[in-house]
């Protein structure tokens, strides 16, 4: 039996590595593992994968199958090609959102910076020594969901885990992560619409269907160029959500720019975050992270 291992739609370094390393940790025996994806990868996973000499994972099949899911557990999230009968395990650091299953299956739930660090963690548990090119992939997924543990999400287990893996590796992080934020910053064939929505997600928040969409550069000034472009496309993509936001995260300076498209939205977002909103965007310094400092704020104005 082949066991599938998948992370979101729209898939992040984290997902893709996270699916790619837990097929050879082989958390259920010895069955067959195959990583696959619910979407397209994007550049700095791109140049990770490159980098490592590691196979661009299949697309998810449409076909009955086992499946475990990482990086992710929200219904929403999923590829709508996974029924929740065929899910047969969850790795994940996000909140537990769903999904209902059939029947009890294993979870692996921890509050750290990555599914990386979590897979890694379980590596490091059972002893499994990762080969050096797969330690390096670990590592360059943990950077990328810690921003090089400046996001409010890194942990001390974090930074623990990736000093082990590069005991494999033995990269240059800061050089490291230069490239691949490079990587990702690097929009110059990328469409408008696919920025706003390659990092997209969908919330509920006080009985408010709330979009949040995000990008993460070193060049935030390729983004604000396109601002014009940008809320033109979210103005339109209001279909059956009640909120919709995007941020340009400036991973260097440590700010988020809020491109906002409608009155309703600028006023909750200055509610919340406070500031006032030029010419369709806000600047809101100190905040990076998505999962810890603006889900949370505005669930809290939502409620």
């Amino acid at each position: 039996m082949t066991i599938y291992v998948c992370g979101h739609k729209n898939p992040d370094t984290d997902s893709v590595i996270g699916a790619i390393s837990l097929c050879a940790l082989k958390p259920f025996g010895t069955e067959d593992y195959l990583p696959v994806r619910a979407g397209e990868i994007n550049k700095e996973t791109e140049y990770i994968l490159k980098r490592f000499k590691l196979d661009v994972p299949a697309m998810i099949p449409e076909e009955d199958k086992k499946i475990i899911l990482v990086d992710h557990n929200s219904p929403e999230e999923m590829s709508e090609f996974i029924k929740p009968d065929e899910i047969m395990g969850i790795f994940d650091h996000h909140k537990l959102s769903g999904p209902f299953t059939d029947e009890p299956i294993e979870v692996s739930m921890r509050p750290v910076g990555s599914t990386c660090s979590l897979v890694a963690t379980l590596m490091q548990k059972y002893e499994v020594e990762p080969e050096p090119n797969l330690a390096g992939a670990l590592l360059c997924g943990v950077l990328s969901d810690t921003l090089k543990f400046t996001s409010p999400t890194t942990t001390d287990e974090d930074r623990g885990i990736a000093a082990w893996l590069n005991g494999f590796a033995g990269i240059d992080i800061d050089k490291t992560a230069d490239e691949m934020f490079a990587a990702k910053s690097d929009i110059s064939k990328i469409k408008t619409d696919e920025l706003v929505t390659k990092d997209y997600k969908v919330f509920e928040m006080g009985g408010e269907k709330v979009g949040i969409g995000v990008w993460e550069t070193v060049m935030p000034s390729s983004i604000l160029e396109r601002k014009d472009e940008i809320l033109k496309v979210i103005a339109e993509k209001k279909d059956g959500l009640d909120y919709i936001y995007f941020a340009a995260i400036d991973i260097l300076d440590q700010k988020a720019h809020f491109f906002i498209a409608g009155e309703k939205e600028q006023n909750a977002a200055e509610s919340a975050f406070g500031g006032k909103t030029h010419t369709g965007v806000l600047m809101v310094p100190g905040v990076v992270s998505r999962k810890k400092q603006i889900v949370p704020v505005l669930e809290k104005y939502f409620a």
